[in-house]
């Protein structure tokens, strides 16, 4: 721990992440996390597609490495960004066996839920893997939370945003 106090990272692009994990040491979390943040707080949609344009760095690490190519694809799909770029179809960002972001229990769930560019991978998570704080509250979002919770949202909580077709939460 030492003296040195936390940066907060926030990097631009899903390459730049991967660059401050190998190349300062940061902790991958915390860089996909920042970069996150940026992702969802651009509401423009071209700018959104050249986040992640930029093919990122391996990491060496199967898991990790099929994990970001499922970001990248994941968020053009969610996010109606076009089609993906061509490094998330790069063998190396594929497992060969399944990986269960979740407890033994919790199986059959991920299953179903996980989204096609985490299960093309042989990933299987939640339906918003990649839900953070700042994540714009469109309707898919809403109808994944009234899912999880019965909270159902009141038509002004829901955000639109530029260029997604919104699934309104019934």
């Amino acid at each position: 721990m030492g003296d040195q106090p936390t940066t907060l990272t926030r990097p631009g692009t899903l390459a730049l992440a991967l660059q401050f994990a190998l190349g300062h040491g940061e902790a991958l979390r915390y860089c996909l996390a920042g970069f996150l943040d940026e992702f969802y707080s651009d509401p423009n949609s071209v700018s959104r597609r050249a986040r992640i344009e930029e093919a990122p760095a391996f990491l060496g690490d199967e898991r990790q490495d099929a994990f970001i190519g499922a970001i990248g694809e994941h968020l053009c799909h969610r996010w109606d960004l076009g089609d993906p770029p061509a490094w998330t179809d790069d063998p190396r960002r594929f497992l060969r066996q399944p990986w269960f972001v979740g407890p033994e229990r919790m199986k059959a769930f991920l299953l179903v839920e996980s989204p096609s560019a985490f299960r093309r991978r042989f990933i299987f998570t939640e339906a918003e893997p990649l839900r953070r704080a700042r994540m714009p509250k469109d309707g898919r979002w809403w109808a994944y939370e009234t899912m999880r919770t019965g909270r159902v949202p009141d038509p002004e909580e829901i955000e639109p945003m530029e260029g997604v077709r919104s699934a309104t939460p019934s």
